[in-house]
């Protein structure tokens, strides 16, 4: 996301804007970076990207997909769909951000 310490990743990319998933994710603290799960419930915030398909790869390798993430079509709450990395490691419940937000707060989610 802009502003976030790896958005360089994304300067070859065009910025679409903010997004929401619809309700059936989660998002979790996993330290130093979130990480999306579906979930029972929750919606998580974030932002859309064009990509490049010769930055697809980078990409890839930065998220160790398909290892630590997977990357799967998800429903966004406007009707469309977009591509979103998923975490595919167990997760302890208390981990979860309940607002759906990273960073840490809601001033960022541009709603």
């Amino acid at each position: 996301m802009q502003g976030q310490s790896a958005a360089w990743r994304l300067a070859e990319a065009r910025r679409i804007g903010p997004a929401r998933t619809v309700d059936g994710f989660a998002l979790f603290d996993l330290g130093e970076f979130p990480g999306m799960q579906r979930s029972a419930n929750g919606r998580v915030y974030g932002e859309v990207h064009e990509i490049p398909s010769d930055l697809l790869p980078a990409l890839d390798a930065y998220e160790d997909y398909p290892t630590l993430f997977s990357r799967e079509t998800i429903r966004l709450d406007d009707g469309s769909e977009a591509l979103a990395y998923l975490f595919r490691g167990k997760i302890a419940p208390d981990e979860r951000i309940i607002d759906g937000c990273w960073p840490l707060d809601s001033a960022s989610r541009g709603d």
